[in-house]
């Protein structure tokens, strides 16, 4: 629950600071006099988005802080996950600057508004003068059965299997056009295919080609040179081998007569072998090379046909071959694509077929809870001063569009919500049939129906602390003290704070606040104080009576309390 909330520099308020109860938390004051900036400034740390408006006149920032006690495990859990230590405590603080610097803290950490949001609208809901126009919207009416109902797991079920519903239904889809542009696409597949596999292309085959393409355009000059080596080397008259061989038979006789020459005579003959094998290769070299004129033309064309393929499909070679088993693939693809459609059908059915089991239990859990909200709410509207009230959850069909599997069958549209359209229907008056409560309701009705909803439809541990902001606006006499009742009972699972200008309810606070207007120096202030017991007696019966106290007045606020 909310334990102490500090406000500074916000709108006209100065500086303030409110130590708030367990149960009913009643805020008073004159009009104007800036009770819902309180309520404001705790939508801050509800996570609203907040702007350099809210900061007071001649100040740079301004700031709302708040304690809360007795977390919820879920709320710790997401303290904990987003690396925030509460113990069962935590202090938000929301700081709005001019500058557009504004700051979050949690527990004296910075934090992303992201995380103040899920926290702190978690632990805070306000409901506005206004929020009981949300039942105008049929959208809401389902989350509201949903909140009666009060069986998460099933509406958490059925978002599962309709996300898993949705997938293989687009993954059939992506499969049958993928082969159906396959298909389309097969004779064109076929042919690449073909000529890729005629081509024989190689790796590597192209640079093998070229140097085969250089050695025959230069076979000639090949021959030539080899002959030519050979000759120096072993052949001619003054070949190289033929005399050094006559020098070393001269070296070894030098050597032998002193052996320090003998190293040189082993490099000599080393030599003399490295020579003669130098020389027996190039004559081996020259007698495979010979000019073919048809050789070449055949390499030549080869080359040309590579050229062409690679024109042709824009790729190197290499890129080519990638590109013939991946048609190999596509073609064998195609081939096993009915077997791959077969598959995927069937999960597809299993998918559909547990999307809609889960979404008829989902629709017989809300149709009984239907029946149970009917008979409560016209007993808590009666309670309210309408005692003739019908109120009815209307499932709605849509007959008059043609099936369309897998999402639409038989009137029902299957969302991730289920396969329910739900709208509350309402008649004030006896003997009138129940119409759309969005087109009859006044606001008057709207506002009761909304207090009456959210005292059946809250359950405890969901929000902590809860925020009405005049929802009693536009009722009195018995009615307001019925409500008044309403939101006591309320306060029996949550801590309430409520602005009120009436009486009725304020005689039933827990906890009474006051929030007075002032000018000093030209500048105006708003102040909040708790009442004692004496102060609420007096703001009670200025309540009752205007400006002017009477002691009749004292008196009635005095019975009023005391009957509490």
């Amino acid at each position: 629950m909310l334990r102490e909330l500090r406000i500074k520099n916000f709108a006209v308020i100065d500086e303030v600071g409110l130590e708030l109860k367990s149960g009913l938390n009643i805020i008073t004051g004159e009009t104007g006099a800036g009770k819902s900036i309180i309520l404001n400034a705790l939508g801050l740390i509800a996570g609203e988005r907040g702007s350099s408006d809210v900061i007071r006149n001649k100040e740079e920032e301004a700031t709302v802080e708040a304690l809360f006690e007795g977390l919820p495990p879920e709320i710790e859990s997401k303290l904990s996950d987003a690396g925030f230590e509460a113990d069962g405590e935590l202090v938000l603080k929301r700081i709005v600057n001019r500058s557009g610097k504004n700051r979050i803290y949690v527990n004296g950490g910075l934090c992303p508004l992201g995380l103040l949001a899920a926290v702190g609208g978690s632990l805070v809901h306000i409901y506005g003068q206004h929020e009981h126009h949300t039942l105008l919207q049929p959208d809401t009416h389902l989350n509201l059965l949903d909140a009666f109902a009060d069986e998460p797991a099933l509406p958490r079920t059925m978002r599962e299997t309709y996300d898993v519903l949705a997938v293989a239904w687009r993954d059939l889809n992506e499969a049958r056009e993928s082969l159906e542009q396959r298909r389309r696409e097969k004779n064109l597949l076929e042919a690449q295919a073909e000529e890729l596999t005629q081509s024989r292309l190689k790796a590597g085959e192209e640079e093998e080609l070229r140097a085969a393409k250089n050695i025959l355009a230069h076979s000639e000059k090949l021959y030539q040179g080899c002959r030519e080596g050979e000759e120096v080397l072993y052949e001619g008259e003054a070949a190289l081998v033929g005399r050094l061989s006559k020098y070393a038979v001269r070296l070894r006789e030098l050597s032998s007569i002193d052996r320090h020459l003998q190293p040189t005579v082993d490099f000599l003959e080393s030599a003399l072998a490295q020579l003669q094998e130098a020389a027996s290769q190039l004559r081996r070299y020259a007698e495979r090379v010979h000019f073919d004129p048809g050789a070449l033309e055949q390499v030549e064309d080869r080359l040309a046909e590579i050229q062409r393929l690679k024109r042709k499909y824009n790729a190197s070679v290499d890129e080519i071959l990638r590109m013939h088993e991946e048609i190999k693939r596509s073609l064998n693809t195609l081939e096993h694509g009915e077997e791959q459609i077969a598959t995927l059908e069937k999960s597809f059915a299993e998918a559909r077929q547990s999307a809609w089991e889960t979404a008829e239990k989902l629709s017989l859990v809300r149709q009984r809870a239907a029946k149970k909200l009917k008979r409560e709410m016209e007993k808590e509207v009666k309670d309210l001063g309408m005692p003739e009230t019908t109120f009815e959850a209307h499932f709605v069909t849509q007959d008059e569009k043609a099936d369309a599997p897998p999402f639409f069958i038989a009137g029902k549209k299957l969302t991730e919500r289920g396969m329910d359209q739900v709208e509350f229907y309402f008649s004030p008056n006896p003997g009138e049939p129940a119409k759309p409560l969005a087109k009859i309701a006044s606001g008057g009705e709207l506002s009761r129906l909304m207090l009456a909803l959210k005292s059946l439809v809250m359950t405890p541990g969901v929000v902590s602390t809860l925020l009405f902001d005049e929802v009693d606006a536009g009722i009195g006499g018995r009615v307001a003290e019925i409500v008044g009742k309403k939101l006591k009972q309320v306060a029996s699972r949550h801590q309430v704070i409520s602005v009120t200008h009436l009486p009725q309810v304020a005689a039933l606070a827990d906890a009474h606040f006051v929030v007075e207007k002032e000018v000093e120096k030209g500048r105006t202030f708003t102040r909040v104080r708790q009442l004692s017991e004496h102060d609420r007696i007096d703001e009670l019966a200025r309540m009752l009576g205007g400006v002017k106290i009477s002691e009749q007045a004292r008196r009635h606020a005095e019975e009023m309390v005391r009957g509490k």
